[in-house]
């Protein structure tokens, strides 16, 4: 890592938990790759650490992101919002521009990415369940709206909030789903976990796949040094799975650019980010 002094911009991801995070490897290969005088590290905050760091860190002269479960009250904190901030109601991401707080949520762009890099073509006419409401539930949501998905359920611990999730992301495309045992017998083309389970190892799976007559693919967003307990549960089925591995790239590029606007080498950082899950 080259030398950081007075001059370095700092960058942070923010939030509880960040110490499974792998994005400190691959922002920190990408500067170096680019020879940009940045670091990047995590900083694990409450909700009100969390705006402290935010505002010092962008009128610092750096950024950088807002990870679980703060992305929603990240977005009250803005000065200018995105598009992607203000159709999901939450930020991962953020920088000075002009004096001013800047926040996107790259999430909505990585997830696309991913997804249709997992698929191998748009979300068109596709049945989906998402698992969870909270940040990347609204930013998984907007992707696949633009995606053309025929229809997705939402199946969340708390019925009222994925309700209003859906409400302002879905309209009538998203039904929540308001009792697990609907989904006995039912298919999908594809589950996507966006909840944080998988990432202890004791966590409980997100959904018994078992349930299910039928399910055509199965992206976790959990990313973590080896494969997440429901990616291992579905390729047990014979139901082809990913983790968020590929989200993780894509949103931190987008990131990437948001604070050099420069792009950032995939190769670069997916080569980083296979030597974080090795160690």
């Amino acid at each position: 890592m080259p030398e950081v002094t007075s001059q370095t911009r700092v960058f942070a991801l923010v939030g509880d938990p960040v110490f499974h995070s792998l994005s400190p490897t691959i922002q920190n290969a990408a500067m170096a790759d680019l020879e940009l005088d940045g670091v990047y590290v995590a900083l694990r905050a409450g909700a009100e650490e969390m705006v402290g760091f935010m505002k010092g860190l962008a009128r610092s002269g750096g950024g950088g992101n807002i990870t679980l479960p703060h992305k929603e009250k990240a977005a009250t904190v803005l000065d200018v919002s995105s598009p992607a901030v203000k159709r999901t109601g939450a930020c991962n991401t953020f920088w000075l521009r002009d004096g001013k707080v800047h926040g996107d949520n790259t999430d909505v762009e990585g997830f696309s990415r991913a997804l249709e890099g997992f698929l191998g073509e748009p979300p068109e006419g596709l049945k989906v369940l998402v698992l969870g409401a909270g940040g990347a539930a609204r930013a998984g949501l907007v992707a696949l709206m633009d995606g053309g998905a025929e229809e997705v359920r939402l199946l969340n611990r708390t019925q009222d909030r994925a309700r209003v999730v859906a409400r302002r992301i879905g309209g009538a495309r998203v039904r929540v789903v308001d009792n697990i045992r609907e989904l006995d017998g039912k298919a999908f083309d594809l589950v996507v976990n966006t909840t944080c389970l998988g990432l202890q190892p004791d966590d409980p799976l997100p959904l018994d796949l078992e349930r299910l007559k039928q399910v055509g693919g199965v992206m976790d967003l959990v990313c973590r040094r080896g494969a997440s307990p429901l990616v291992e549960a579905a390729r047990e089925l014979g139901i082809r799975a990913t983790d968020g591995s590929e989200m993780l790239i894509q949103q931190g590029a987008a990131a990437f650019e948001c604070w050099w606007e420069r792009k950032p080498s995939l190769r670069v950082m997916r080569a980083a980010l296979e030597r974080g899950q090795r160690r």
